[in-house]
C-alpha cells in the first residue's frame, strides 16, 4: 500500500483553487471581457491531457478558470521553482516540473503517474512563453507523450491573452477581449493508429496562433501601450541601429537616427514599415546573419542548496555560433565553464530585458548580459532561426 501512495499525484488544493476562482473569474469576465466556449471539454473526465498555445504569464489562471470544477496537474518550467514564495504556491497546486529543454525522465514518470492519479494533466508544449504574440515550434517528444499516454487529448486557446498583458509589456493588464476556446484533438481510441509525424503535424496546426490576426478591432485600454517594447524589437528599420531604440508610452524611438512609431491601443503601427509587432520581429529575425558569432560579457545566475535562485553567482563571457554555445568564468567564487551544442539546447526561454536560461548537466543557469539585458532577444532569435534551418 505504501508503494502504491508514492505513484499518487495529488490535484491542486481545491479550498485555495476554488478561492481564488470565486475572485478571480469575476474580474476577468466584468474587467477583461473574458468569455468561455466550454463546449469542446464537456464530455471531459479524468485523466485526459489539455494541450495550450503560451501567449501570456496568466494563461495558467486563465486555463484553470476555464476547467474548473476540475483541478488540473499544470506541468511548469522548474525556474519557477527557484523562487520561494511561488515554489509554495505551486505545491500546494501540485505541479509538475519540468526542466526546459533537456531530457528529463524524471517529468516523464511524473506525468504518467498523474495519468494513473486520473487527473487531468495540462501542458504547454512550445516549452516557454514566446517573446511575442506568436507561437513558436512544439517541443520534441510532445507527439511521443500522447502515444505514450493514451488518453483523450484537448485543445484550450487563450486568444486575446497576449495582448490582455503582453510579456514584454510594463503597464500592466489592459482590458479588452479574451475568448478561451476548446475542443477536443483526439479521442484515446484512435491514437493508437495514428503516426507519431501525424500527431506533429497536428499539434502545429492546433498550438499555431498569431495574435496580430486576432481581435483586430479590439480597443485594449493602456496608457502606456509601448512601454517596454524595446525588450523585443530591437534593430531600427531606417538605420539598422541594434539596441538603440527607446520605448515611450506610445512610442518607439531610435536613439541613432531619430526614427519614430506609434503603437495604438489596437496594437498597430504608424509611422513604421510594419503593421504589427511579429512582423517587425520576424524582420529582426530574416536579418540575423548565422555565419556571425554572438558573444557577450554576462552575469550568471544559478539556484543555490537552498534552491533559491542566486542572481549573482558568477560572471564570465558567453559565445554563440552554428556548432558551439561556450560559457567561461566563475560560479560560486570557483572558476566555471561549458560547452554544449545548439542542437542539444533547441532554444533559450528567457524573461524580456532580464535573461535566458540553459541547462547544463540538467542544472539551469540564468544568463544576465551585460551591459545590456535586453540583448536575451537576439540571442533567443538566434537560436530560433538556427533551429528552423
Amino acid at each position: 500500500m505504501a508503494d502504491k501512495k508514492k505513484t499518487i499525484i495529488k490535484k491542486p488544493n481545491g479550498f485555495i483553487l476554488g478561492l481564488a476562482l470565486a475572485i478571480v473569474k469575476p474580474i476577468l469576465k466584468f474587467k477583461y471581457k473574458t468569455t468561455y466556449d466550454k463546449s469542446g471539454i464537456k464530455d471531459m473526465e479524468g485523466p485526459a491531457l489539455v494541450l495550450c498555445p503560451h501567449t501570456s504569464n496568466i494563461d495558467f489562471i486563465v486555463v484553470a478558470a476555464m476547467l474548473w470544477p476540475h483541478r488540473p496537474t499544470f506541468v511548469v518550467s522548474e525556474h519557477f521553482m527557484a523562487k520561494p514564495l511561488i515554489r509554495k504556491l505551486l505545491n500546494l497546486m501540485h505541479v509538475i516540473p519540468k526542466k526546459m529543454f533537456c531530457p528529463d525522465i524524471k517529468t516523464i514518470m511524473n506525468i504518467i503517474r498523474a495519468k494513473d492519479s486520473g487527473n487531468v494533466i495540462v501542458l504547454f508544449p512550445e516549452g516557454r512563453l514566446p517573446a511575442i504574440g506568436h507561437s513558436v515550434q512544439v517541443t520534441e517528444g510532445t507527439a511521443d507523450l500522447i502515444k505514450k499516454l493514451k488518453i483523450n487529448v484537448y485543445i484550450v486557446t487563450e486568444n486575446g491573452a497576449y495582448k490582455t498583458l503582453p510579456k514584454w509589456g510594463k503597464a500592466g493588464l489592459r482590458a479588452g477581449k479574451m475568448h478561451i476556446d476548446s475542443y477536443k484533438l483526439y479521442d484515446a481510441s484512435v491514437i493508437k493508429d495514428l503516426t507519431v509525424p501525424q500527431i506533429e503535424e497536428d499539434l502545429a496546426k492546433a498550438i499555431y496562433h498569431n495574435e496580430d490576426k486576432i481581435f483586430e478591432d479590439v480597443f485594449y485600454k493602456c496608457d502606456a501601450p509601448a512601454l517596454g517594447l524595446d525588450g523585443v524589437l530591437y534593430k531600427c528599420p531606417e538605420c539598422g541601429a541594434e539596441f538603440e531604440m527607446v520605448s515611450t508610452n506610445r512610442h518607439i524611438t531610435c536613439n541613432r537616427c531619430g526614427f519614430k512609431a506609434e503603437l495604438d491601443n489596437y496594437y498597430k503601427f504608424h509611422g513604421a514599415p510594419f503593421t504589427g509587432i511579429n512582423e517587425w520581429y520576424a524582420w529582426q529575425e530574416s536579418q540575423l546573419d548565422l555565419d556571425t558569432p554572438l558573444e557577450c560579457e554576462t552575469i550568471l545566475a544559478v539556484p543555490g542548496e537552498d534552491g533559491n535562485m542566486n542572481r549573482n553567482a558568477g560572471y564570465g563571457k558567453i559565445y554563440m555560433d552554428r556548432e558551439i554555445i561556450r560559457f567561461v568564468g566563475t560560479c560560486f567564487g570557483e572558476e566555471f565553464s561549458f560547452e554544449e551544442k545548439p542542437s542539444d539546447i533547441k532554444a533559450f526561454p528567457m524573461s524580456v530585458g532580464d535573461h535566458f536560461d540553459i541547462y547544463h548537466k540538467k542544472k539551469m543557469y540564468n544568463f544576465i548580459l551585460q551591459p545590456d539585458p535586453r540583448q536575451v532577444v537576439k540571442w533567443t532569435l538566434y537560436m530560433d532561426k538556427l533551429m528552423k534551418e
